[in-house]
C-alpha cells in the first residue's frame, strides 16, 4: 500500500484524469498530502475517486489500486449526509464543512468526523478532509498520561524504599509455608514468591528511573506478558471475572521491558475488576495496526507502534469527574483507592514510546495500548486471529 501518490507508475495506472495529474505533478503538494495525518482525498463529478494520501487508505481500509475502482458510495452508505454536502459545494461552487458528522459502511465501520469540503479545478471535482472526532480527543488525552508519566518518577524512590520492606517478610512467610506442604501444593506458593522477586526487582529500577537511569528494551512475546498477567489475576482479585482471549497469534514481538509491562497490565487487570460486579467480563485483544504512528519532539518522523493490545471490561465505567485527570497521580475513582496504579501505567508506556487511549462509557471501558515492533518482526507479520476462554 503506497503511502505517496508519486509513487505512480503512470496517469493510466489507475485512470487518474487531469485534476489528479495537477496534484501528482507538483512532488512537493504530493509530499506534503501524503505526510497528513487526516485523511485527504480528490473526487471527481461522479464521486469517484482520483487522489487520496495514505491516510485516506487507512480510513478506508483498502489499497488505492482497489479505491480507485471504485466510487465513494462503494465505502460510505448512500443516504449518507456527507453526499448532500458534495452537491452543495458542487452547486454553490465553495466549500462547505461540518463537524460531527456521522459516516457508516461495511469497511469503514462507524465513525464521527468533521468534514471539510472544498472545490477543485472548476470542473465538479472536490477536495474532501476529514479529521475523526475520536482522534482529536484523544491527542489531548495523550498530553493527560504523558504528564503523569513525568510526575510519578519523583515519587519512585520513596515508595520502592517503603515497599521492599514488608516485601522480604511476606516472601519469607510464603517460604515457611511452602516447606510444609507435598510438591503438588505448592503452586501458590511459588507464585507468592516469584511475585514478590519480580516486584522487588521492579522497585530496584523504579529507584534507578528516578535517579535518570534509561529502561534496556529487548525483543517480548506480549501475548506471555498477558497471559502471564490473566494467571494472577484467575487466582486472586480476578476470581469473579469471565476472561477471554482475542489474540492474533501472528503478532510480531514488542520492543519492550518484559517486567515493566506485567505490571502495567496487572494495574489495569486489576482496575477493570474492582470496576465490575459478580457477572464481570473481561477481554484482552491482540491486534497488528499497521497505521498507528506516533509523533514526538525526541525523534525524527513518527514512530511506527503497531503491536495493538485492548483491555475491554464491562464495568461501571470511568467517573466523569476525574477522566481528564485519570492519570495523575492520587487520583482515584474508588473509596480507599491510591491513585498511583494508571499513572505507573502512564510511566511504562511512556517509557516504552507508546500510545494509551481510554475510550469509557457505563456498560464498556476499553483501555487501548500500541508498541513499537521489534524492526525484523515487521516484515514478517502475517495477519491471523483467534480466540479462546480461560
Amino acid at each position: 500500500m503506497s503511502g505517496n501518490a508519486s509513487n505512480f507508475e503512470s496517469d493510466d495506472d489507475f485512470g487518474i484524469n487531469h485534476d489528479a495529474r495537477h496534484v501528482q505533478g507538483n512532488p512537493v503538494a504530493s509530499q506534503i498530502l501524503a505526510s497528513l495525518p487526516n485523511p485527504v482525498f480528490v473526487l471527481d463529478r461522479d464521486n469517484q475517486f482520483q487522489f487520496l494520501n495514505h491516510a485516506a487508505e487507512m480510513f478506508f481500509q483498502s489499497s488505492q489500486s482497489i479505491i480507485f475502482a471504485q466510487a465513494l458510495q462503494s465505502f460510505i452508505a448512500s443516504d449518507s449526509p456527507l453526499f448532500s454536502m458534495l452537491s452543495r459545494a458542487r452547486d454553490q461552487n465553495r466549500s462547505v464543512a461540518d463537524q460531527g458528522l456521522e459516516l457508516a459502511g461495511p469497511r469503514v465501520g462507524y465513525k464521527l468526523v468533521n468534514v471539510q469540503i472544498t472545490p477543485f479545478e472548476n470542473n465538479g471535482s472536490l477536495l474532501v478532509t476529514m479529521q475523526e472526532r475520536a482522534l482529536a480527543e484523544r491527542l489531548r488525552g495523550q498530553s493527560l498520561f504523558r504528564g503523569a508519566a513525568r510526575s510519578v518518577t519523583s515519587m519512585a524512590a520513596m515508595l520502592a524504599h517503603e515497599v521492599k520492606n514488608p516485601l522480604a517478610g511476606i516472601k519469607g512467610a510464603a517460604q515457611l509455608l511452602e516447606a510444609d506442604l507435598e510438591a503438588s501444593e505448592t503452586n501458590l506458593t511459588r507464585m507468592i514468591v516469584e511475585e514478590t522477586d519480580r516486584v522487588t526487582a521492579l522497585l530496584d529500577r523504579m529507584e534507578g528511573f528516578a535517579g535518570g537511569a534509561s529502561v534496556v528494551m529487548t525483543s517480548v512475546n506480549i501475548h506471555e506478558v498477558l497471559d502471564h498477567c490473566l494467571e494472577l489475576a484467575a487466582a486472586s482479585y480476578g476470581v469473579h471475572l469471565d476472561m477471554k482471549r482475542a489474540y492474533d497469534p501472528s503478532l510480531p514481538f514488542v520492543e519492550g521491558h518484559r517486567d515493566l509491562l506485567i505490571q502495567a497490565f496487572i494495574n489495569i487487570i486489576k482496575n477493570a475488576s474492582e470496576a465490575t460486579d459478580k457477572n464481570g467480563e473481561l477481554i484482552i485483544r491482540t491486534s497488528y495496526a499497521p497505521g498507528r504512528r506516533l509523533s514526538s519532539a525526541s525523534i525524527a518522523g513518527q514512530l511506527h507502534v503497531p503491536i495493538q493490545v485492548e483491555v475491554i471490561d464491562n464495568g461501571r465505567g470511568i467517573p466523569e469527574d476525574i477522566r481528564d485527570h485519570l492519570f495523575d497521580p492520587f487520583v482515584s475513582g474508588r473509596i480507599g483507592g491510591s491513585g498511583l496504579g494508571l499513572a505507573m501505567v502512564a510511566s511504562v508506556i511512556a517509557d516504552h514510546g507508546g500510545l494509551m487511549e481510554v475510550e469509557t462509557v457505563p456498560g464498556e471501558t476499553v483501555f487501548r495500548l500500541n508498541f513499537p515492533a521489534t524492526t525484523s518482526a515487521q516484515a514478517l507479520h502475517i495477519t491471523k486471529n483467534e480466540e479462546t476462554t480461560i
